[in-house]
């Protein structure tokens, strides 16, 4: 019995760090393609950025674009290394999370701006933007918050990178539907002041703003959306994380 019970904590241990390695192959590369893109898109932004008027679309910009590489080096910290304490590992895991988090409410605020700029800065509007904004993130982060708290690593009987025994996932599930409903939201408002303030203008500058509008609200939907359904149908581990870096 004893030897059978120690078969099955091997075999649980070797499928757990296969799936790790996953994630962590999966975040790897995702840090490759925003180091090329920061790499390929640099001269636009010393063109583009660098002398635009300081605003808070700048800073957004700024804050969004520079905090995603240190975001990147924080997930390299925690998934790369081998042989750490479980509350380092813990520690490691939350500072991503949390930075996760910033970066998504960030990335959120930009359709929030362009909304707002859209309908010619109506202050009504600007009001409720912010209501949703505060609302949904606040919801959100408490989902998160509790997501993080029930993740769990123990000791291990050989050392291996950092790998959660135990998530609650429903919460975070619920927080990425949050953060969906919250972006359709947004593009319906887009949508409304489009058909309502804009319909037959020729403008080709309002026509690209419209168009990047709707493939930024198309990128953010499809992630919230990956990540939701990643975590609805994927096994118990740490596939449900698959995503979420």
């Amino acid at each position: 019995m004893l030897v059978t019970a120690q078969s099955n904590t091997l075999d649980a241990v070797v499928e757990g760090y296969r799936t790790t390695l996953y994630v962590n192959y999966l975040g790897i590369g995702g840090a490759a393609l925003v180091l090329v893109d920061f790499l390929q898109t640099f001269p636009e932004e010393v063109s583009l950025m660098w002398p635009a008027p300081f605003g808070l679309p700048k800073v957004l910009f700024f804050l969004l674009r520079y905090s995603l590489l240190a975001h990147r080096v924080l997930a390299g910290l925690y998934g790369v290394p081998t042989g750490r304490s479980p509350e380092e590992c813990w520690n490691g895991f939350v500072r991503t999370g949390v930075m996760s988090c910033a970066l998504i409410a960030g990335a959120e605020g930009i359709l929030f701006l362009r909304a707002y700029a859209f309908s010619g800065k109506n202050k009504k509007l600007m009001a409720y933007l912010i209501f949703q904004f505060v609302a949904i993130h606040t919801g959100a982060a408490v989902l998160i918050t509790k997501f993080l708290h029930s993740t769990k690593f123990g000791p291990l009987p050989i050392p291996t990178v950092c790998m959660p025994l135990q998530a609650d996932s429903v919460l975070l599930c619920g927080a990425f539907t949050m953060i969906l409903g919250s972006i359709v939201i947004v593009m319906l408002i887009m949508v409304y002041i489009a058909l309502q303030e804009h319909r037959g203008c020729r403008s080709a500058l309002l026509m690209i703003f419209y168009r990047d509008g709707i493939f930024y609200f198309i990128c953010l939907s499809a992630l919230a959306l990956a990540n939701i359904i990643v975590n609805l149908v994927a096994p118990e581990g740490g596939l449900k994380l698959l995503l979420v870096q």
